[in-house]
């Protein structure tokens, strides 16, 4: 009997260290993504206009802009349960083509963007496995083809999600340089 005393209070001391949330995670890195726009709003009608005029629609030419996704990764030291600090780097980009009228190329030109920020972070609601907050980044977006320009780069997303606690997934709806609307992606806590 005693034996079997020692074993339940061996194990009853060490569910904590199997759980999840036994200790506070300070530092988090997420990876994100955001689909439309990709490149920032400032410059995409401008973008557009250009390609698009470059077409000759008599020649039977056309214009074909392709966006990939805005993706992001993101280091964050939590300095209590309301407020972090972190550093975000990321992607942006696009490609535009002027087609002749048999398919093949007339000329293309692309634009590659990278933001460096620093973001900050208050969690309006924090529960071990799901926190409501907004973020506000502030930093430079730097052009890295042919010329190395910077422009000033700032992000609003005043509402995100995560759900789940050391593995997670995250929602975001925001505005700025960066992108407009939605994006999402996964994040791991330490």
């Amino acid at each position: 009997m005693k034996k079997l005393i020692t074993a339940i209070l061996l194990l009853a001391l060490a569910v904590p260290a199997f759980s999840q949330d036994y200790q506070v995670s300070k530092w988090s890195i997420r990876a994100s993504g955001a689909y439309y726009p990709t490149v920032p709003f400032i410059v995409l009608p401008w973008l557009g206009l250009g390609v698009g005029l470059s077409a000759d629609k008599d020649a039977g030419e056309t214009s074909q802009i392709d966006f990939p996704p805005y993706v992001s990764l993101e280091a964050a030291y939590s300095f209590n349960e309301r407020w972090s600090l972190g550093l975000n780097t990321g992607y942006a980009g696009l490609t535009g083509k002027v087609l002749n009228a048999d398919g093949s190329v007339k000329s293309s030109s692309s634009l590659v963007l990278i933001p460096l920020t620093v973001v900050g972070r208050c969690n309006y609601l924090n529960r071990p496995a799901f926190k409501l907050y907004g973020t506000l980044e502030a930093g430079a977006m730097f052009s890295v083809d042919g010329t190395f320009d910077a422009i000033p780069d700032v992000q609003l997303n005043p509402i995100g999600m995560e759900f789940g606690r050391r593995l997670f997934g995250l929602v975001e709806l925001g505005a700025g340089v960066n992108y407009v609307g939605v994006r999402g992606g996964l994040g791991y806590r330490f």
